[in-house]
């Protein structure tokens, strides 16, 4: 149990060392989430200070999410103390701690972004396969729509959808049950973005990398 504990809060820890806001703060002090949509992701990190900036953002967080789950979670223990759950479930606990600690980073008062990347970097480590659908999924809807946010929600869904697929009749393996929670997720932290569809004030990505309103 005290392995879990550790390793659980390790990942929350890492998951709060937000990019946007510490290469932010590197680059003179302002804080991203005062600038376009508030949020410290990559995507507003792109339209505050450019591509290179935001290229670094994305970087380190789905590099949380990915070390959360290939380092933290099978770091050695003491053979007498080792985990009573599987290292698979452990991943899985690891992976969504580091994303509560982007959505929520104990360094920056509990104020982060929405963990799209964060969770990329965990489902690589878990699945590259499954990633790659969700990839599929959200560049489509990225292309034919411009939205960011609601690419990010589908490529959520179509992940889970592929998890079942790809483990038929186990819906509650802890790969199944790690996409349906992100999914979720996603869901919860777009909820602003999906409240902006719905009322057509979603900004919108064009294919030259530019933000622009809904038409």
């Amino acid at each position: 149990m005290t392995e879990i504990i550790l390793k659980i809060l390790l990942s929350y820890l890492l998951g709060s060392l937000m990019g946007g806001l510490i290469l932010s703060k590197l680059k003179g002090g302002l804080d991203i989430r005062t600038v376009g949509s508030k949020s410290a992701g990559a995507t507003n990190a792109l339209r505050a200070f450019g591509k290179a900036f935001a290229a670094g953002v994305f970087l380190i967080d789905i590099l949380k999410g990915l070390l959360a789950v290939i380092v933290i979670a099978i770091l050695p223990w003491p053979a007498e103390s080792q985990t009573i759950i599987s290292v698979e479930w452990l991943q899985v606990f690891c992976g969504l701690a580091a994303f509560f600690g982007h959505l929520y980073p104990v360094f920056f008062g509990f104020k982060g972004g929405k963990g799209v990347a964060t969770l990329l970097g965990a489902m690589l480590g878990l699945s590259p396969t499954i990633l790659l659908a969700a990839l599929v999924g959200w560049v489509i809807i990225h292309l034919s729509t411009g939205y960011v946010g609601l690419a990010s929600i589908v490529g959520g869904i179509v992940a889970a959808l592929f998890a079942g697929l790809w483990h038929p009749g186990d819906f509650l393996s802890p790969l199944g049950i790690f996409t349906l929670i992100s999914a979720g997720l996603l869901i919860f932290t777009h909820r602003s973005n999906i409240q902006r569809l719905l009322s057509g004030t979603e900004h919108r990505f064009d294919v030259w990398g530019k933000f622009k309103n809904k038409d």
